[in-house]
């Protein structure tokens, strides 16, 4: 692992026992995109943390029906669809679903057939069309995205878009809403989110319910969107196989996903 000599870096290589939180991406951070599992190595990681008294916690642009079955209630908290959604056992502490005029705007262009669009409620999920870029997204993250009617984007809250296109799709939306904004952790499509949110809104407000201050708190990423929520704790490790720019914002860099990332990254920080 890289060892970058700033600021947190420093601070946890001299006391790793500070660390009171861990957030986890999921794709490409705890899941590998050879099995679309959890490595062995990073269970056991997670379970020598929590031997510590070290809370994990889920922070995710999945929302909790695209989660693998093995992710599902073994965390402490989670952070759901960038941010919008965080829970734990004892109920919902954050609830943001993107402004309803927003929602009908990309609702719309998707069926005047712009682009392809997903469609992520609290209880459900659904893609309008299973084009070619929402295939291959579905063969990278082992998803078989279910086909809905838009209509039924007016039943329920939206708490996140799934966009299907490259960065030139984003003007077609954004120059027509007020409130969303957009980020990406894969070059096939774009997170479409509130304007006041993001993973780090989800990570404070986990924070903030476990009583724990920023620098208490430790996050593995790989993808753009995980950079706000490199933001809010005090250390940052980015996988070996994250874009560039989160190498370049994290505390400190790990290998590849599929390489043993999490687990490398805690013996070398001596957090286990």
């Amino acid at each position: 692992m890289v060892r970058r000599p700033i600021g947190p870096a420093l601070k946890i290589s001299r006391g790793a026992d500070m660390i009171k939180a861990a957030f986890f991406d999921i794709d490409g951070t705890l899941v590998g995109f050879k099995t679309h599992r959890v490595a062995e190595s990073t269970w056991r990681a997670i379970e020598l943390m929590r031997a510590r008294g070290i809370r994990v916690v889920i922070a995710s642009g999945r929302s909790v029906a695209e989660m693998q079955e093995e992710l599902k209630g073994v965390f402490d908290a989670y952070v759901t669809m960038n941010g919008q959604l965080c829970f734990d056992e004892r109920g919902t502490y954050r609830d943001a679903h993107i402004d309803d005029a927003d929602v009908r705007v990309l609702v719309e262009q998707a069926r005047a057939g712009l682009y392809d669009l997903y469609v992520m409620q609290r209880v459900r999920s659904f893609v309008n069309n299973r084009g070619p870029l929402v295939v291959e997204l579905g063969r990278q993250v082992g998803l078989d995205y279910e086909v809905g009617s838009l209509d039924m984007a007016y039943e329920l809250p939206v708490y996140q878009f799934n966009v299907f296109g490259g960065p030139e799709v984003e003007d077609v939306f954004l120059s027509k809403t007020e409130h969303v904004v957009a980020t990406r952790w894969n070059k096939l499509f774009c997170d479409v989110i509130p304007a006041e949110g993001g993973k780090d809104f989800g990570v404070r407000a986990t924070l903030e319910r476990l009583g724990i201050t920023p620098d208490e708190a430790i996050a593995f990423g790989d993808g753009e969107n995980d950079l706000t929520m490199f933001d809010a704790v005090g250390t940052s490790v980015a996988m070996g196989n994250a874009w560039d720019v989160v190498k370049d914002r994290a505390t400190h860099i790990t290998t590849d996903v599929d390489d043993d990332g999490i687990w490398n990254a805690c013996v070398e920080l001596g957090i286990i």
